[in-house]
């Protein structure tokens, strides 16, 4: 059961040691785009900067957004989608401030196996039903992208809004004939006989930005040095968790903190799973933010364009990148 988010946002201190620590909550919906801000946690580096914690975790993306315009949640941790520049648009108090997942982030398109003889390539969806997780959502942009690289859209398929849990029994049951899954789902696909056609995220351009971390706007124009010290915390925790995902040797450490903070306490789900990117100077796509935008608002999902100055704040990253200096480590 989902404990109660106080409205206490982190404005009073507690003690840590010899340095007072300023709760911050943050909500989340449990992923593996939380594994910088778990590293982050767990190896200290938020305490080094005098700030504790509270990841407060959500069912859904949309019921952490009311939390945030109350004022409940300083943060949240969140995908781009619809929903995202709709609040934009609605002048809600949240900006996108920093990098939580990037591409490559290996969302894959599977198919039902009776179809593998003849669908050898994504020009072959034309006329099959296909699963998106939501309407306005990013797997619609990467299967709409997908289509358009081989010659073809989204009107050129039967697209279905099913959750992945849904999709999976789809696929085994003929329900829809393909869908994107994110990992573990599509390995579950995979093994109820479905079959990898391609990775959806892999024909996108520019690359794709996944998610990130947005902050409400009425807490940061007053806590503009707590940002930028959570912020650069929080790039430490993404480079720490970007050696992981590319099997460093710390992948066992974070595999700990995942199976410590999600609801999925199977040690194989991560351990044989590839994990999504995350930009290790936090950097924000801004063109992909952009692109995304116009390809939903030619879906007629949104009706007027946003400046890239009212979608993205990157003054915390980039004050956070004078002090780090920018990431020199393998990608």
């Amino acid at each position: 059961m989902w404990r109660a988010v106080t409205l206490a946002i982190g404005l009073c201190a507690c003690a840590s040691g010899a340095v007072a620590q300023t709760k911050l909550v943050i909500g989340t919906v449990p992923n593996g785009g939380d594994g910088p801000l778990l590293c982050a946690m767990e190896r200290g580096y938020f305490r080094e900067q005098g700030i504790e914690i509270d990841l407060t975790p959500f069912k859904t993306a949309s019921d952490m957004t009311p939390a945030m315009v109350r004022g409940d949640l300083v943060m949240m941790g969140g995908g781009v989608s619809v929903s995202f520049f709709n609040s934009v648009a609605q002048k809600m108090p949240l900006r996108y401030f920093v990098n939580r997942a990037q591409a490559p982030v290996w969302h894959s398109i599977v198919i039902r196996k009776e179809l593998a003889a003849r669908v050898k390539s994504v020009k072959d969806l034309k006329g099959l039903s296909i699963a998106t997780t939501a309407v306005g959502g990013l797997s619609e942009y990467e299967l709409g992208r997908t289509l358009e690289a081989a010659g073809l859209s989204v009107d050129d398929v039967d697209m279905k809004p099913l959750a992945m849990p849904q999709s999976v029994v789809a696929i085994q049951t003929g329900a829809v004939d393909g869908a994107v899954f994110v990992p573990p789902f599509d390995r579950a696909a995979l093994n109820g006989g479905g079959v990898h056609l391609v990775y959806a995220d892999e024909g996108v351009k520019p690359r794709m930005e996944v998610s990130g971390l947005f902050y409400n706007t009425d807490w940061a124009a007053k806590n503009m040095e707590m940002l930028d010290k959570f912020t650069l915390a929080y790039i430490r925790g993404a480079r720490c968790y970007l050696e992981a995902a590319h099997n460093g040797p710390n992948r066992d450490e974070l595999i700990d903190y995942f199976l410590k903070y999600s609801p999925v306490k199977d040690r194989s789900v991560f351990a044989d799973t590839r994990w999504q990117d995350v930009n290790p100077d936090g950097r924000i796509m801004i063109d992909s933010l952009l692109d995304q935008q116009d390809f939903y608002i030619k879906r007629g999902y949104l009706k007027e364009k946003q400046p890239a100055s009212a979608l993205v704040d990157e003054g915390p990253v980039l004050r956070a990148l004078e002090k780090l200096g920018a990431y020199a480590g393998p990608r």
